[in-house]
């Protein structure tokens, strides 16, 4: 994408980020609110997030923008994110559950001032992966040998971070 386009595209409106997984009535409600694009993360390392979440919004005539994990902050530095919304699994008064990532799009959007809204997942995800899971991509491995590796795939988010909660 050229600068020129980056530019441009920061000016389309509104703009929502996503990360997780949602039930139906969360689409309907960005449906009702005229999104017509959301950035969405590819949700490392298993990728699920990103695939469902795409799959669903495309569904409803949503455009999805894919993202790599690591790439919200330059979202975030460009003015392109106006709301967050990601999932969680455990909610209570101090904060939230929330998938691996959570925590940086939170402390970004702080910074910069953008709304988090969390959302009650459909499918809760184990709270550690193997480090298969990060060694290998689309079936090679990535990694040298002889390296750990630490996969959390939750985490949690304080509530200073969260406008809102959803059940």
């Amino acid at each position: 994408m050229s600068v020129n386009r980056l530019h441009a595209h920061k000016s389309q409106g509104k703009r929502m980020l996503m990360h997780g997984v949602f039930g139906s009535n969360v689409f309907a409600e960005i449906k009702k609110r005229g999104v017509k694009e959301v950035f969405v993360l590819e949700g490392r390392p298993s990728l699920e997030s990103g695939r469902r979440l795409c799959s669903e919004l495309l569904k409803r005539k949503i455009k999805p923008v894919l993202i790599s994990d690591n790439m919200a902050g330059f979202l975030f530095a460009r003015n392109m994110v106006q709301d967050v919304w990601m999932s969680y699994q455990i909610v209570d008064e101090k904060g939230a559950v929330c998938r691996i990532g959570s925590m940086v799009l939170a402390v970004l959007a702080a910074h910069h001032q953008v709304p988090v809204n969390v959302f009650k997942t459909t499918e809760p995800t184990k709270f550690m992966g193997k480090p298969k899971d990060l060694f290998y991509f689309n079936g090679e491995r990535v990694a040298p040998a002889g390296i750990k590796a630490y996969v959390p795939l939750v985490e949690w988010v304080p509530q200073k971070y969260i406008k809102e909660c959803h059940a």
